[in-house]
């Protein structure tokens, strides 16, 4: 894929992750509402499959952002399990790092992004699509027998959904085959669009990312 089809298409995923994320918060709105309602598992369950669909865009996104340039990444195939082996080959921070960017900082065009964590962890990211799936999939007999049923959790899903937003509203991919970084930033409302750019590196683009707190979704 080439550098326009992916400065083009990388926005069009961001736009899809942002409607997700703006009709999962109002599900479960839904549902600090009015807690006692009978069908409120209507509600938290559309909140998770936007959830689980959000996690997919990341992958996706990320998968966008490294098809090119020599990585050994396979275009054709959609299974996360294999996507996140493929990641985790072709860079050392293959998902998004969540910044806080200063646009215009140092004059037109030149921003300022300073990384408020670590990148998204791919075993976190897998634990919450994980977890998702197990409330969607109708559960096993043993399950059932035991009355071990996977419920829902709406303070969890708002910490997932939260943390996932805050992904959005401002991250960056290091993408150093390439000696650029790609930029993300979102203000958190519909219609307003994610805006997406790309900075120039200064030789590869690489991270320290030691002295960073960890990025808590989970």
């Amino acid at each position: 894929m080439a550098a326009e089809p992916l400065e083009s298409a990388y926005p069009s995923v961001m736009e899809d992750f942002a409607r997700r994320v703006l009709a999962a918060e109002n599900a479960l709105d839904e549902v600090l509402k009015n807690p006692g309602h009978e069908n409120n598992w209507t509600s938290c369950e559309l909140a998770v499959v936007q959830i689980r669909k959000i996690c997919e865009l990341v992958l996706l996104g990320s998968t966008l952002a490294h098809v090119d340039h020599g990585e050994a990444i396979d275009d054709r195939k959609w299974r996360p399990k294999d996507v996140f082996a493929e990641l985790d080959q072709v860079n050392a921070h293959p998902l998004p790092i969540p910044i806080v960017i200063e646009i215009d900082k140092n004059g037109p065009g030149a921003h300022h992004a300073i990384p408020k964590s670590k990148p998204l962890m791919i075993a976190s990211l897998s634990k919450v699509y994980g977890v998702c799936g197990d409330l969607l999939h109708v559960p096993s007999a043993r399950q059932v027998i035991s009355e071990r049923m996977p419920a829902f959790d709406v303070g969890l899903l708002n910490s997932w959904l939260a943390g996932l937003k805050a992904l959005l509203m401002g991250h960056a991919l290091m993408l150093p085959n390439r000696q650029k970084i790609l930029i993300c930033t979102w203000d958190g409302k519909v219609p307003a669009e994610p805006k997406c750019f790309m900075l120039e590196a200064q030789g590869e683009s690489t991270l320290d990312v030691s002295c960073l707190p960890e990025f808590g979704l989970i």
